[in-house]
C-alpha cells in the first residue's frame, strides 16, 4: 500500500472557477492537496487552444494525514466553499481512487483510455432503444460516448451512443 492510499482525502468544494486560488492557499497552510486536471478544447474568438481544466469542477482533494487533522481552517480559506461532511466530520474519499488518477496522469494531464473505436468505422448497437441497428461511427466525444450515422427508416439519423453500447463489425477497422 502506498503513502496515499495509508490516507484518505478530504473533499473541498472550492468557489466557482477558483480551484487554483484554493490550492495556492491551502499549500501556504501545510496540507497537501491534489486537484486532477484534463485538457480541454477551448474554442473562442476564432480561435482553438488546449488548456488544463479540473477534472471535477469546484472540487480539490485534500490528504488527511496530520497537517490535516485540524480541519476547520480549511472553511475561511479564500478559494473554499465548504468541506463536503458526514455530519460533523469530514468526507474522506479513498486514497486508492486517488492513486488511480494519479497512475492516469501524463504531463499533468488525466488521459482517457484509448477508444477501441476509428472514425469511419462500422459498429452495431448492442443495447438500448437502437439496439441490433449498424452505424459508423463519425466522431469520438470526451466522455467515452460516439456520435454514430445510423440508418433508420429510410433515412440516416445521427445518434450518441456510449461505447459499451458498441460493437465492431468484423472486417472494418475505420479509416
Amino acid at each position: 500500500m502506498s503513502q496515499s492510499d495509508s490516507f484518505g482525502w478530504i473533499v473541498v468544494r472550492t468557489q466557482p472557477n477558483r480551484e487554483s486560488t484554493s490550492l495556492r492557499n491551502l499549500d501556504q497552510q501545510g496540507y497537501t492537496t491534489y486537484c486532477p486536471m484534463i485538457r480541454r478544447r477551448i474554442r473562442h474568438a476564432r480561435r482553438a487552444y488546449d488548456a488544463l481544466r479540473p477534472l471535477f469542477t469546484s472540487y480539490v482533494f485534500v490528504r488527511n494525514d496530520a497537517s490535516a487533522r485540524f480541519w476547520r481552517p480549511m472553511l475561511s480559506t479564500i478559494g473554499v466553499s465548504t468541506v463536503v461532511r458526514n455530519g460533523e466530520r469530514p468526507a474522506l474519499l479513498s486514497g486508492e481512487i486517488i492513486r488511480s488518477l494519479q497512475e492516469r496522469e501524463v504531463d499533468g494531464a488525466i488521459v482517457n483510455p484509448e477508444t477501441p473505436f476509428k472514425k469511419g468505422q462500422s459498429v452495431r448497437v448492442q443495447g438500448g432503444p437502437l439496439d441490433s441497428l449498424v452505424g459508423t461511427i463519425l466522431e469520438t466525444r470526451d466522455n467515452q460516448r460516439h456520435l454514430i450515422l445510423l440508418e433508420l427508416l429510410k433515412s440516416t439519423v445521427k445518434a450518441q451512443v456510449p461505447q459499451d453500447f458498441l460493437r465492431p463489425i468484423d472486417g472494418n477497422r475505420g479509416a
